[in-house]
């Protein structure tokens, strides 16, 4: 009892606080209209007072008619004085505040001046039309309207306004409709009280007590009764009051005092319920509809012992859904609709989650009837309105699909593995709906695309419900063609939507799919017809078959995002080609590491031929990318960077991969590698070659302003790599386990130099022949190098017969570069193009 009424008290006070949040928002709108009405009185004044030149004027032609008219009387021998219009007082022309009310008393108080002096118009006496100088005299009734609209001062009107709306705050607070309330509140708190204390002091017996409670119930009812005619809002609060006594005193009989059976009891509450229903009907009031569609589900709850049948639950609980739902849609009381929705939801998941045990067939049948009841009341409320859609009604269909597929998912997820096809069912239940719907040209174009994004939610999650892993990637990767394909055809944007919204989930998918697919567990893979392949490859073919799709649109295409950020077919194209780009280049890579990883290094742990493998792959990628990008001249300074970078970074890879893999081979015999494995290595080579070529040719033309430090890079990566594979190649010739390292210190001392001055010599060639200054530089700098580290170092480290075989080839290298220099007459720092441009002066020609 103190927790019922400490609600009660609760609910009493946020009613009165709302309230009077109302009646602020009444008090405030009326102050609005009052100031409202006045700024209408001061324009109306304002259109009937005219400016100084406009009386002028109608003086002036009020003159000429007197003279005109003075004119006639004398001819006919009759004194007609020339008629005078009354001046108007220079305070009212003046008046130039009209947004403020306190010029309404001055506007009045002067408005009473008296007439001019004792001069009257003779009119003749067949002539009854008023003369038309009658509206600028004092006598005339014309003011009259202005003298009822302004017979008060401003200030007393906003006063008295004040007063009005002060009593009215304080009436509104204690209305009838809220004193009301809270009366048959505090009137049923008071039998309670009452009951109570006679129970405690054991004055009533059991069925003494229930029948005071029905009695006082009916009384109250009745009574309301009798005041319909007059008093119907509180007739109808009354009735409301007595209901509730009836309630809780057949509740009180059941659960307390046990005397009557469930099923009496059941059809008690029921019976209460209905003659609600009948009241409101009645009474024509949807409170009272609502209090009887609360108690209609309070019911249950009455005369529940805890081992209810839920069949005779939930077909209560429909039948009642019906009953109300149809009234509310005779009656338009949509509030019923909002009352009945979630209490029908709380029940049946309430049920579902503690009470649900095996019993399929029966949560499956009223789960349906549920979700078949509710979205016909959408569509039907929907149908009936002929407006827009609601966002209630939005918010049933959503809500109502939702519920109906976690409850079917629920029911069936621990015998049967049917998740997809419960999905297609609904995919399928909401696309006839939708056919339905397209169908009448009444309905909402917004309803349609909310069907159509329903469909393809359910049908994009088909297939991963119930697969796993690269079935769900392949399957929305078709999707994105499809929906793309749908958009081209209808232009119905959700299509398109839906297009971007599965793209991006595409990604997702096949990033968890190469986190968890390319995971060596025992189970070696197909080469190529492995499922990570071609989940690959399927991907691959629907961004190809997306851009094909894209490219048929003009530039324009497109949607907007955000009602602002338009996006484009060309912007979707670039990124698509990006992606196929990138597509491309992972496929075989992740290939071919796992089957390395999982075929050739299980447990090598360091896979140097892994690991070569991926960077040979990679540069020749980037050699491919460059031939193809580099004949359609796209984003040339792009591309530049692109293949310098991987170049650099190749330079820094490939000596330390190339190196490791080459002493396991030779020196280590490791068992994971033949001296075949080694010769890979050689297919990077001429891919390199290509890079760098590329890049020498284009230096000038794109960065010209860089070209001295970037052919230097250029010549120093290019010394690097060749070094390092002329050991490779000396150690595949000559080298084994045992002169490994002789091998290598041979060609370290005068292979080296050997190697140094034929790049340098080609250096020198290519800058004659290209009239390039800065390539001799580079040239010359090399062979200074390598005479310092000949002369410095190597001769006192060769054998007899390497000093000889390096002597003779270095020798006859230096001649040659004499010769050539020889050929030219400006030297290093006097050479400049345009002396190399004179034909006598270039040896070459």
């Amino acid at each position: 009892m103190e927790i019922l009424l400490g609600v009660i008290i609760f609910g009493l006070l946020l009613f009165i606080a709302l309230k009077i949040k109302g009646i602020q928002r009444s008090t405030d709108q009326f102050f609005y209209n009052d100031l409202y009405d006045i700024k209408k009185s001061l324009e109306n004044l304002r259109k009937q007072i005219a400016t100084r030149e406009d009386i002028k004027e109608i003086r002036d032609e009020i003159k000429q008619l007197s003279i005109r008219h003075s004119d006639i009387l004398s001819q006919n021998e009759v004194s007609v004085p020339e008629p005078v219009a009354d001046e108007v007082p220079d305070e009212i022309l003046k008046s130039k505040a009209m947004d403020k009310p306190e010029i309404l008393e001055t506007i009045v108080l002067n408005d009473q001046y008296e007439a001019p002096a004792e001069e009257q118009i003779l009119q003749p006496v067949e002539e009854k039309e008023t003369p038309v100088y009658a509206a600028f005299s004092n006598n005339s009734q014309s003011i009259a309207p202005f003298e009822r609209i302004l017979s008060q001062p401003a200030e007393r009107v906003i006063e008295d306004n004040q007063e009005q709306d002060d009593r009215s705050l304080v009436e509104r607070l204690l209305s009838a409709n809220t004193l009301s309330k809270i009366g048959i509140v505090t009137f049923v708190l008071g039998i309670a009280f009452f009951v109570k204390y006679a129970i405690d002091q054991n004055w009533i017996n059991e069925i003494g007590r229930v029948g005071i409670g029905v009695l006082t119930g009916a009384i109250i009812i009745g009574v309301a009764h009798r005041l319909k005619e007059k008093y119907q809002l509180f007739s109808s609060i009354l009735v409301g009051g007595g209901i509730a006594v009836l309630y809780i005193t057949v509740t009180i009989a059941f659960q307390e005092y046990g005397l009557f059976g469930q099923t009496p009891a059941f059809i008690m509450v029921v019976c209460i319920t209905i003659f609600s229903v009948i009241l409101s009907l009645l009474y024509d009031r949807k409170e009272l509809a609502i209090f009887s569609l609360l108690g209609g589900f309070a019911a249950p709850m009455m005369v529940s012992t805890g081992e209810g049948n839920y069949v005779v639950l939930f077909t209560y609980i429909f039948i009642l859904n019906t009953g109300m739902l149809v009234l509310a849609s005779r009656k338009g009381w949509k509030a019923i609709c909002m009352v009945a929705y979630p209490l029908t939801l709380l029940f049946f998941t309430s049920w579902l989650t503690f009470n649900f045990r095996d019993e399929y067939e029966g949560a499956t049948i009223f789960a349906a009837l549920f979700f078949a009841q509710f979205y016909l009341l959408a569509l039907l409320e929907h149908a009936k309105a002929g407006a827009k859609i609601t966002r209630f009604q939005v918010l049933i269909i959503l809500s109502n699909n939702l519920a109906f597929y976690l409850a079917l998912i629920y029911i069936f997820d621990g015998i049967y593995q049917i998740k997809g096809i419960i999905t297609i069912i609904l995919a399928v239940i909401n696309a006839v709906i939708l056919f339905f719907v397209y169908r009448k040209s009444h309905f909402d174009r917004n309803l349609i695309y909310l069907l159509i994004g329903v469909v393809l939610t359910f049908t994009s999650l088909a297939i991963p419900v119930q697969l796993n892993g690269n079935a769900i990637t392949m399957f929305w990767a078709a999707e994105t063609v499809v929906l793309l394909f749908l958009w081209q055809k209808s232009r119905i944007n959700i299509f398109f939507w839906g297009f971007l919204t599965i793209c991006a989930l595409v990604s997702l998918s096949y990033i968890m799919d190469l986190g968890d697919g390319y995971v060596p567990d025992g189970n070696l893979y197909t080469v190529i017809l492995n499922r990570m392949f071609i989940t690959g490859l399927v991907v691959l073919g629907a961004v190809i078959s997306n851009i094909f799709l894209l490219s048929r649109e003009t530039k324009n295409d497109g949607v907007l995002f955000l009602g602002s950020i338009h996006i484009s077919s060309r912007q979707i194209i670039s990124v698509l080609k990006y992606a196929g780009l990138l597509l491309i280049y992972l496929i075989p890579l992740l290939e071919l590491n796992y089957q390395i990883a999982t075929r050739i290094e299980v447990d090598n742990p360091v896979p140097y031929f892994n690991r070569l493998v991926l960077a040979t792959y990679s540069i020749v990628f980037v050699a491919v990318l460059s031939i193809v990008y580099g004949k359609k001249n796209y984003r040339v300074k792009t591309l530049f960077s692109l293949l310098l970078a991987s170049l650099v970074l190749y330079t820094l890879i490939y000596p330390i991969l190339s190196t490791g893999l080459r002493h396991s081979v030779y020196v280590l015999n490791s068992e994971y590698y033949c001296v075949g494995y080694f010769s890979l290595h050689l297919l990077s080579l001429p891919a390199a070659a290509v890079i760098t070529l590329y890049l020498a040719k284009r230096i000038k033309g794109i960065f010209p302003e860089k070209f001295a430090f970037l052919s230097a890079c250029i010549c120093i990566l290019s010394v690097i790599t060749l070094s390092v594979e002329a050991d490779n190649i000396a150690i595949m010739l000559l080298g084994n386990e045992d002169n490994y390292h002789d091998v290598l210190y041979d060609m370290h001392t005068f292979g080296y130099p050997i190697l140094w001055g034929v790049i340098a010599l080609v250096l020198m060639i290519w800058g004659l022949r290209s009239k390039e200054v800065m390539l001799r530089k580079i040239s010359l700098f090399g062979f200074g190098i390598i005479i310092v580290k000949f002369y410095a170092i190597d001769i006192w480290q060769m054998s007899m017969g390497g000093r000889i075989i390096s002597f003779v080839i270095l020798g006859a290298i230096l001649l040659m570069v004499s010769f050539l220099q020889q050929k030219i007459k400006v030297l290093m720092k006097d050479d400049s193009p345009e002396v190399e441009e004179t034909p006598n002066n270039n040896p070459l020609n």
